[in-house]
């Protein structure tokens, strides 16, 4: 670990929660998974120093901003921290040039903001007044409205929660440039096990205010350590089997229910395999001429609604393995799911996921 290395080691007690960890850190892009509630929040907090009183440790960049045993609390104002919150608010009667200006304060800080259009490629949003922008746009600004100060890291909760898929893949695209062209280390929160593979260098995964595991995402996403977390974590369905005898493409579970894997397991130990809710598809009727490698006969055993959503709780043949896919409500309705209906569970291999 560098001299330059980000600490953060801290003991944040709140009623009915409390929030202990010790990290180190050299990564450009860490990202904080969990489930809500974890303490990902808390711990975004403590960084800003929105807790004078907490018992905490922060360095950042070599430079202690934190340090409650030599008495060392760097003001929120002062620490040099570019935060976008989750529901990131532009200031509606600045337009988007005059959201960009509010960060800076010195000719350094102009600079960065220019460069900050520059990658965020923000420069025909200049004039256009911010109640008429996209819901991608105005994460664009708020993020650029962040790096217009130049600061020293960038804190990032849920950055695409609020978006569409078309409107994720974007602003994904534009934090890659952050990472890749400015340089700025990046702290993300984020429920998404993919954005998480596709952003962090690291995560860090918190449950109940203490850390669990941290390492490389494709590493911790699907490990042991936090199988306990997958329904929470985005992953509902977890199966334990080995690989098909001659057919190491081929995942048979203990129930004996075979599935279709996107590379070859390898050997012939035991080993778990996870899918998400989101990933499983129903047809009601028998689908022909599909890409789709696993098309399963099954039936319907329930339906929980889920606010927008409805979990669809399905029996496999053979063996009776049991499956959830996660379905909108109007999707739902429109097939007329109900309990005792045969349907087919379509599962794509590139979906299935490997625990380590």
């Amino acid at each position: 670990m560098s001299d330059a290395a980000n600490i953060v080691t801290g003991a944040l007690p709140r009623e009915g929660f409390c929030l202990d960890v010790d990290l180190a850190w050299d990564d450009r892009v860490v990202v904080l998974f969990g489930r809500s509630g974890a303490g990902k929040s808390s711990l975004f907090e403590l960084i800003l120093g929105l807790h004078p009183r907490a018992t905490s440790r922060v360095r950042l960049g070599g430079e202690w901003l934190a340090d409650a045993r030599r008495g060392i609390h760097t003001p929120v104002w002062q620490r040099q921290l570019g935060w976008v919150p989750q529901n990131a608010t532009l200031f509606p009667h600045l337009s988007v040039a005059g959201n960009l200006r509010f960060g800076p304060r010195s000719a350094g800080d102009v600079v960065a903001g220019e460069r900050a259009i520059e990658v965020l490629e923000l420069g025909a949003l200049l004039d256009r007044d911010v109640r008429d922008l996209s819901g991608g746009e105005c994460q664009r600004v708020a993020i650029g409205r962040a790096l217009a100060s130049a600061p020293r890291a960038l804190l990032l909760d849920e950055p695409l929660a609020s978006l569409d898929v078309g409107l994720r893949a974007r602003v994904l695209r534009d934090l890659l440039r952050v990472r890749d062209e400015l340089g700025v280390p990046i702290l993300a929160i984020t429920h998404d096990p993919d954005e998480a593979m596709v952003l962090g260098e690291r995560v860090i995964v918190l449950d109940a205010g203490r850390v669990v595991a941290s390492g490389a995402p494709q590493t911790v996403l699907w490990s042991r350590s936090v199988l306990s977390l997958s329904a929470s974590l985005g992953l509902e369905n977890v199966f334990d089997g080995r690989p098909r005898l001659g057919d190491p493409t081929s995942f048979v579970t203990d129930a004996g229910l075979q599935l279709a894997l996107p590379e070859p397991l390898g050997g012939s130990a035991r080993a778990c395999i996870g899918i998400r809710a989101e990933d499983v598809l129903i047809a009601v009727d028998p689908p022909t001429r599909i890409s789709a490698r696993n098309v399963l006969p099954a039936r319907v055993t329930r339906c929980e609604d889920a606010g927008p959503d409805t979990f669809v709780h399905l029996a496999l043949e053979p063996g009776d393995e049991r499956l959830v896919a996660k379905l909108t409500g109007r999707a739902a309705r429109n097939l007329e799911l109900r309990a005792g209906l045969p349907v087919h569970a379509i599962i794509k291999a590139q979906a299935i996921r490997r625990l380590t």
